[in-house]
């Protein structure tokens, strides 16, 4: 039964992208199919006049899919084949369905770039030149000693992706070039700037000072910045054939001191805005972000250029929010919306979901002024959270909902002239009537803990325990990075362990994202001390109110990453409290970090100095007499060791009593797998004397950081429930083996 349960809360479709056209919604929904191991794409129209949709049809071999300013054409990157023979293809398709132009660039480039960071495809304003961003293929000749050249890969989640590249595609005259410029910098998140085929405003990404390229995926404090590309074109348009690169020169427009990324657009006015979002670079890997302008509207300079100088911060870092106030933008990898404006009433706003406290909630930015305004505020008892903001037009948006016991629901916002909101469910994600009649017997609130603000944990617990005064078994459940947050969104994982008859604890402690920066910058220097007395104290006002019991078998603890790290603080510090926990690819000895893609992390979360920055403002290239600061190498010197030694869990590893199950990836570039081998091998040489000694590992082959593949996650889960129905009906020690 349990497996049966897992399977159909974890396929529950979700949305993962929406397209208006007149008066349909075009939605592409992710689906994980246990049956064949994989996730499937499928897509749907919905009709805004009936809300009818057509029956769901699964895409195959499409990477990318971008519509023109006047909607009057698509943009299709597709994949065809397997491996060696897979071939790629640019599509452009007309409103009535027809194929205006087909390009085969298998031989150009290699893959295409979809993801949050690179994805690029986007029409110019003519409509004439489509830009997306594609794997450069190597030059070098097959016999030469150039090819074993050490190239980095971007890390964590970006697997196989070393070398970015910008193409440019003129589909009406068949001519696909490159763009060349010379610049220590990779660009992604690309858009073509104000009425012009020559200008691109785009992410660039750099290494560090010593050459070092950090992973990316979910660290917005890297060397990156927000630079105008500017194309230079011959009297024959520089494209003689596929194998041309266009020469572009480069400016940057963002200082060093500003990690800055998801540059946008937006015309309003008769003007045109840039936008983008920037953090501190180095530091907290997730900090509270601020939003900028800068007017871009086309001049009659001889140079053509912007000026860097009249930049606006629009939002500012938000320090210390009083209760119920705006706490800031934490944005997800994907950055603001690709199209964020929204016109409502006399005003122009940018609208974005962003994280605040327990929740995802909507929000709306003056373009005027800068005012946020909370667009979806908590109105009833239900929890829900805003995920996403996938599609914009005019004054209607469509957006993902839902709740702890609530599968997606993509739904239409429309901003009445009269200042009202009202909200459509187009499409809302089923499940079976016996399922979701499991869900409704949960309950979810959010509960303050006393005395260590802003700490509050989401609490699931079920209905008959509370009508029956029955205590069940509590599993605590951290969250990692540190600087992210649980929220009361749909999570198949959760609720699946609610469903096998526990009460989760969410706790979102100190560090966490969505209460303001003090509070992230609170817990810098302080890992391993501050966020685990906050978990801890979650757990003892749970006891205290009556929600858990200190029965042994009663408390477990679940987490993966910083998660992780916390559960093995939390099992050596406090041995006698917890009687399993199962840590997934945790942090246990922050020593060891020769294999990871964000050694910075190692160094900064722990209060150590890692400096990081970018080329400064104005940087145009190497004839630049501008050039990047350099920084002594950070190396684990012993000292450095025995600092991040003495703040792991590796130095509690002795005292630790409960049952421990590790689950590992063996390609986790976050990381390294050693750690929880190492940890593995250390509690079975302490219990070498022990039968059966209450510790076991599992390891998932090519699975990365998160445990994500379909069949890795279900093993995780289900093998987590049977690891804790073992401990919390034995326990590993009893208290004579403890003593």
């Amino acid at each position: 039964m349990s497996s049966k349960t897992y399977d159909e809360l974890a396929a529950v479709p979700f949305p993962t992208a929406a397209f208006f056209h007149d008066n349909v919604v075009q939605t592409h929904l992710s689906i994980v199919d246990h049956t064949r191991n994989v996730k499937r794409t499928v897509s749907k129209s919905i009709s805004l006049a009936t809300l009818i949709a057509t029956p769901a049809e699964e895409i195959v071999g499409v990477v990318s899919t971008a519509y023109s300013p006047s909607d009057s054409l698509k943009v299709v990157l597709k994949e065809v084949g397997e491996d060696k023979d897979k071939k790629r293809f640019v599509e452009v398709w007309n409103k009535d369905g027809a194929v205006c132009a087909c390009k085969d660039v298998t031989d150009v480039h290699g893959n295409f770039y979809a993801d949050a960071f690179f994805d690029s495809l986007c029409f110019s304003d003519s409509e004439k030149y489509i830009l997306y961003v594609a794997e450069k293929k190597k030059t070098t000749e097959k016999n030469s000693i150039q090819k074993f050249k050490y190239r980095q890969p971007f890390g964590e989640g970006l697997v196989g992706k070393r070398n970015p590249n910008l193409f440019l595609f003129d589909w009406q005259a068949d001519k696909l070039v490159s763009l060349d410029y010379d610049a220590p910098v990779w660009f992604g998140q690309a858009c073509f700037g104000p009425s012009s085929d020559d200008k691109i405003y785009a992410t660039g990404y750099e290494t560090a000072s010593d050459e070092r390229l950090l992973g990316i995926k979910s660290c917005y404090n890297r060397p990156t910045g927000i630079w105008e590309i500017s194309v230079v074109r011959s009297d024959n348009d520089g494209t003689n054939s596929d194998a041309d690169c266009l020469p572009s020169h480069v400016l940057k427009l963002t200082p060093s001191h500003l990690s800055c990324r998801s540059p946008r657009v937006v015309r309003t006015n008769g003007g045109t805005t840039l936008l983008w979002v920037s953090q501190p670079t180095g530091g907290a890997h997730s900090a509270t972000s601020a939003l900028h302008t800068l007017d871009i509207t086309p001049s009659s300079s001889s140079s053509g250029s912007v000026d860097p100088s009249q930049t606006r911060t629009l939002v500012d870092t938000v320090w210390d929010p009083a209760a119920n106030e705006f706490p800031g933008l934490y944005l997800s990898d994907s950055g603001l919306p690709r199209n964020p404006v929204v016109h409502w009433g006399e005003e122009s706003y940018i609208v974005t979901s962003t994280n605040w406290g327990s929740r995802w909630t909507i929000v709306l930015v003056s373009l005027r002024d800068g005012t946020v305004k909370e667009l979806t505020p908590t109105v009833n008892e239900e929890l829900v959270s805003w995920s996403a903001v996938l599609a914009v037009r005019r004054n209607e948006l469509v957006c993902v909902r839902s709740s702890m016991t609530s599968p997606y629901e993509l739904v239409l916002g429309d901003l009445g002239a009269s200042g009202s909101v009202s909200w459509k469910v187009l499409h809302k994600s089923r499940l079976s009537e016996d399922l979701q009649s499991r869900l409704d017997t949960l309950t979810v609130k959010i509960v303050p803990i006393p005395n260590r603000f802003p700490t509050e944990t989401i609490l699931v617990q079920h209905k008959s325990a509370l009508r029956d005064q029955e205590i069940l078994p509590c599993i605590t459940i951290p969250h990692g990075g540190p600087h992210g947050a649980s929220v009361v969104a749909y999570t198949a994982s959760v609720c699946f362990l609610a469903l096998e008859g526990y009460t989760i604890s969410l706790p979102n402690y100190t560090g966490s994202t969505g209460y303001g920066e003090r509070y992230i910058r609170s817990l810098i220097g302080k890992c391993g001390t501050l966020d685990v007395g906050d978990c801890i104290e979650s757990v003892r006002h749970l006891l205290r109110i009556g929600v858990a019991t200190g029965v042994r078998g009663k408390l477990l603890l679940a987490g993966g990453s910083h998660g992780g790290f916390l559960l093995g603080h939390l099992i050596g510090q406090y041995p006698d409290v917890f009687t399993s926990a199962v840590l997934r690819n945790p942090v246990l000895s922050a020593g060891e970090i020769s294999t990871s893609d964000i050694r910075d992390w190692y160094f900064s979360e722990f209060g150590l100095d890692y400096p990081l920055s970018s080329l400064p403002l104005g940087y145009t290239g190497p004839s630049s007499t501008l050039s990047k600061a350099t920084t002594p190498p950070r190396i684990v010197t012993p000292k450095v060791y025995a600092e991040l030694y003495h703040a792991s869990p590796i130095a509690h590893v002795r005292k630790v009593t409960a049952s421990v199950l590790l689950l590992i990836g063996d390609s986790d570039q976050r990381v390294a797998p050693t750690q929880g081998i190492g940890y593995y091998h250390a509690l079975k040489a302490l219990r070498a004397a022990e039968a059966s000694n209450g510790v076991d590992m599992l390891m998932f082959p090519g699975e990365s950081h998160p445990l994500e593949g379909v069949e890795a996650s279900k093993t995780v889960w289900l093998s987590t429930v049977e690891w804790f129905s073992r401990g919390s009906l034995n326990g590993y020690l009893n208290s004579e083996t403890s003593k």
